[in-house]
């Protein structure tokens, strides 16, 4: 029979797996992050002034998901540099580059997948919560609350899955974008639970972060992005444990 770790043995072997990493893997995140922010802010800048909500909203939801979808590529490049560490093997900074050496077609494919998803998640609810407060409306307030509900049955239906891709592909590098991703939700299947739990486990520090002025995200972000790696290699090998024995 199959064991799989629960969420706090999971997070646990996170820590023991950063053990001597944690200052390189401090580093790659904040590195990603600085580079996530500087192109968000030089694409905010050329975007052009109009008073139309409507539009407004419009070209910052464009404008949103074309980041997340070419941005994912240094996602894939992180998701190489902590499975490498997971697996003790070498690595370095130069690992958040990864993914602009190998298919990166293949990569912006399933990135551009994973980017509408999360798109359908979040950006209605966040147009009709600014909406609202931009407008009073409880209309427009119970709206966001039904969009925000419907943001979270996309995220377990597929947002979990997709979270799985990028490791997928490293895992197996001669499938096609189509292949991984068929194969994430089939792994997901049944586990989904397990690893929407391990995310919410991660709120309260979340929140601990905020408190910090986001200084403690330098240590949550490595330790998350960890957590999630050691989820997938329980996913793939997990622990067999021995049957009951059968009295007569």
């Amino acid at each position: 029979m199959k064991r799989y770790k629960k969420c706090y043995e999971l997070k646990n072997t996170a820590k023991d797996k950063l053990d001597g990493k944690y200052g390189s893997a401090v580093l790659i995140c904040f590195l990603a992050s600085l580079l996530s922010t500087v192109a968000s802010l030089a694409v905010s800048g050329l975007l052009p002034g109009t008073d139309s909500l409507i539009a407004l909203y419009t070209i910052q939801a464009l404008v949103s998901f074309l980041l997340s979808w070419i941005l994912g590529i240094l996602d894939f490049g992180l998701t190489f540099y902590f499975l490498k560490a997971a697996c003790g093997q070498g690595c370095s900074a130069d690992d958040l580059f990864y993914g602009f050496r190998g298919d990166s077609a293949k990569i912006l494919t399933v990135s551009g997948v994973r980017a509408f998803v999360n798109a359908l998640c979040v950006l209605p609810t966040q147009y009709l919560l600014d909406a609202s407060l931009y407008r009073p409306s409880l209309t427009l307030a119970l709206c966001a609350v039904l969009a925000a509900l419907l943001g979270i049955c996309i995220h377990l239906a597929a947002g979990l899955a997709l979270m799985l891709s990028f490791f997928v592909m490293l895992d197996f590098p001669d499938k096609s974008a189509r292949e991984i991703l068929e194969l994430s939700f089939r792994l997901i299947r049944g586990r989904r639970k397990s690893l929407f739990f391990l995310q919410l486990s991660f709120l309260p520090l979340e929140f601990l972060c905020i408190c910090s002025l986001f200084i403690g995200y330098l240590w949550l972000a490595p330790y998350r992005n960890m957590a999630y790696t050691c989820y997938f290699l329980d996913l793939m090998n997990p622990a067999e444990t021995a049957s009951a024995p059968v009295h007569a």
